[in-house]
């Protein structure tokens, strides 16, 4: 008989302390209320997410959103019910994450007065001359302030930049543009948001982003073996 309920990895009690009011560490906060260590996995890949929890000798208290849990638990949806399900996770988490479009932020060096800017070789759309080569705007909070070190990227191109610590961004487009892919967008655990490219001029309007919702707390992992039985 085939075990058909699918584990999950849940945050059945979610925290109610406030992430801003914790004492700041180096990649976590401390919660004074449970003493207890907070890891921000916002800016984490899955197979990071994955590779914390598969090797963790105790429970972790993270801050994460509803759509990276979702992808989190994409990967024991498909897992075989054949394998042992932590060993699958340690699989996972030497490999590349299927969602994973962003690294730690402590992996990207921008430089303070520096765009960071890069673009693939794509063949120009001869029917649609280049009326520009490259576009270039600003990446703000829901406060108006600056963004820095978030990828921007032009959908379903190969087009993308990293703001630099004043929000801004430059895409050069070196090898033309096909106008129909007009949208620019971020990829990003922590933000959303997307505008509408005008590409009569180079200067855009601000992107303005969202945070995402967050949930807080202890993250519960499944112990026990998936088998076919």
């Amino acid at each position: 008989m085939m075990n058909n309920r699918n584990p999950q990895i849940t945050i059945t009690e979610p925290c109610t302390q406030k992430w801003e009011e914790m004492d700041k560490k180096d990649g976590f906060n401390f919660c004074q209320a449970c003493n207890k260590c907070v890891v921000d996995f916002t800016s984490y890949s899955n197979a990071e997410i994955i590779s914390i929890l598969a090797n963790s000798a105790s429970e972790v208290c993270g801050r994460l959103t509803q759509e990276q849990l979702d992808q989190l638990n994409y990967h024991l949806v498909v897992a075989p019910t054949n394998r042992n399900w932590m060993k699958y996770l340690g699989v996972l988490a030497i490999g590349v994450s299927i969602f994973a479009p962003n690294v730690h932020a402590n992996s990207f060096e921008v430089k303070s007065n520096s765009v960071v800017s890069k673009s693939i070789n794509q063949p120009a759309d001869a029917k649609k001359p280049l009326k520009i080569k490259s576009i270039s705007g600003r990446v703000l909070d829901s406060n108006n302030k600056p963004l820095a070190k978030v990828k921007v990227v032009v959908l379903n191109t190969k087009y993308y930049a990293l703001t630099d610590k004043n929000g801004h961004y430059e895409i050069a487009f070196t090898n033309g543009i096909d106008f129909e892919n007009n949208t620019l967008a971020v990829e990003s655990a922590q933000f959303t948001g997307h505008l509408k490219i005008n590409y009569a001029g180079i200067k855009q309007a601000d992107l303005r982003l969202n945070i995402k919702t967050m949930i807080m707390g202890k993250i519960c992992i499944p112990k026990k073996e998936l088998r076919v039985k």
